[in-house]
């Protein structure tokens, strides 16, 4: 019999510092490394939203905005909940006129702020809610 053999899970010591390897980088306009790190972040912890919004935004500084919202949109088929990228799929959606799908992505970042009961996520809703 074969065994299969599983990957070791990622300290969270690990992850943090690639989080924040990434964050120097993207706070550094270095877009294109602070993207490659994230990717390794989400390749090690999927389930972290953080690393699928931060390598949307480093996509949507580089002006590919197409990719940003399909990163967006795949985080949430791997995490289980992502109201954090609902938000950043919004904004993308409303610059391009879609209105509609805008409002439903806000709509889809509240339930999960509401269903999470989290203030903080609630009061990032409101702030999206009054953006024009």
């Amino acid at each position: 019999m074969m065994m299969q053999s599983v990957a070791p899970q990622p300290s969270p010591g690990a992850i943090e510092a690639l989080y924040a390897t990434g964050h120097w980088l993207y706070s550094q306009d270095r877009f294109s490394h602070a993207q490659s790190v994230f990717r390794a972040l989400i390749h090690i912890a999927p389930d972290d939203e953080r690393g699928w919004l931060a390598l949307g935004a480093c996509h949507e500084a580089m002006d590919q905005h197409d990719i940003a919202l399909e990163l967006y949109v795949a985080a949430g088929t791997v995490v289980h909940t992502t109201p954090r990228c609902e938000l950043a799929r919004a904004r993308i959606l409303r610059r391009r006129g879609l209105m509609s799908e805008a409002r439903e992505a806000v709509d889809e970042a509240a339930r999960i702020a509401d269903e999470l009961r989290d203030d903080e996520l609630r009061k990032l809703v409101a702030a999206e809610r009054r953006r024009p």
